[in-house]
């Protein structure tokens, strides 16, 4: 039994690149305040004088935003290509069912461990459905219909 891996890796990609984004551009992101923090700390360690170049502390916030944004674009750059492979590999209707079930877990997994979210009970129940439509979905095999002139026959005769 074949497991579609590619389009269930778009989807952790896209929920990764997400999470990032969110890294990025929420003004509540521990990332640039945390490296805000540290440039201060390391100025007042090794500067008598901070005040004389405490304002790279902003630019340096600034440039942790900037490469968490460039990121982003390199993750779903990814996505997009192991989604196009997964589509190719599972056909378009289950790749994006896949990609999308994958996305939506991932997505909340990240929102819990990294962003503290609260989830209800009732999420777990849903998600565990999710999985299990994954699972389906992914041992799904295509098959070729390469006699066609038994098709024919069979639709027009009715039960």
């Amino acid at each position: 039994m074949p497991i579609n891996k590619r389009a269930i890796i778009s989807g952790a990609l896209g929920a990764t690149a997400s999470s990032i984004g969110k890294l990025a551009l929420s003004p509540k992101s521990p990332v640039p305040s945390t490296f805000h923090s540290y440039c201060h700390i390391i100025l007042n360690r090794y500067y008598q004088h901070e005040n004389d170049i405490g304002w790279i502390c902003p630019y340096v916030s600034l440039g942790t935003r900037v490469v968490c944004f460039l990121c982003m674009i390199g993750v779903n750059l990814l996505m997009v290509s192991s989604f196009l492979d997964g589509m190719n590999e599972s056909g378009s209707v289950v790749g994006t069912a896949l990609s999308t079930a994958a996305n939506f877990s991932f997505s909340a997994l990240y929102g819990i461990l990294f962003f503290e979210e609260h989830v209800p009970i009732s999420w777990f129940f849903g998600a565990t459905l999710i999985a299990l439509g994954m699972y389906l979905l992914s041992s799904v095999t295509l098959t070729t219909d390469d006699d066609d002139d038994d098709d024919d026959d069979d639709k027009t005769k009715t039960d």
